[in-house]
């Protein structure tokens, strides 16, 4: 993203059974699968793409109300993924942002494009290039 310094990689390890962690910076996100298949330790990791979304246009709706002195305690958004297949992927992430009572309804239109310009709603919509790697080397320190 514009602006972003070089940072150091997120780095994801394997914890046992279905779990890995990814460590961003000084946070440590666990990830896992439903209990039946892993053991319900954290969100399976296609879900932090919609939490990480709903997260962003969360941000920028916020901040939008903040500067405008609009109010926004309460305030949520709502992230449902859809999937779909061939190949297996999330096909549609519906959001809703539910807002406390007190906005003006010239503000909705603005809104909708705050809400809509996040970098994580920018990356989905427009893409992103992937680049892979595998490279054998000494695994991790346990």
């Amino acid at each position: 993203m514009a602006g972003q310094g070089q940072r150091e990689p997120m780095v994801v390890t394997h914890e046992g059974g279905l779990r890995f962690v990814a460590q961003i910076r000084e946070h440590r996100v666990v990830t896992d699968q439903p209990l039946g298949k892993g053991e319900n330790a954290g969100p399976m990791p296609v879900e932090l793409l919609g939490a990480s979304l709903g997260t962003c246009v969360a941000l920028y709706v916020q901040q939008f109300c903040h500067t405008r002195g609009l109010p926004y305690d309460g305030m949520r958004v709502e992230v449902q993924q859809r999937g779909a297949q061939n190949p297996n992927r999330v096909g549609l992430f519906e959001l809703k942002v539910v807002l406390p009572q007190g906005i003006p309804e010239e503000y909705r239109e603005m809104l909708e494009r705050v809400a809509r310009s996040c970098p994580a709603h920018n990356t989905l919509a427009h893409g992103a290039e992937v680049s892979v790697q595998i490279e054998a080397g000494q695994a991790a320190p346990v």
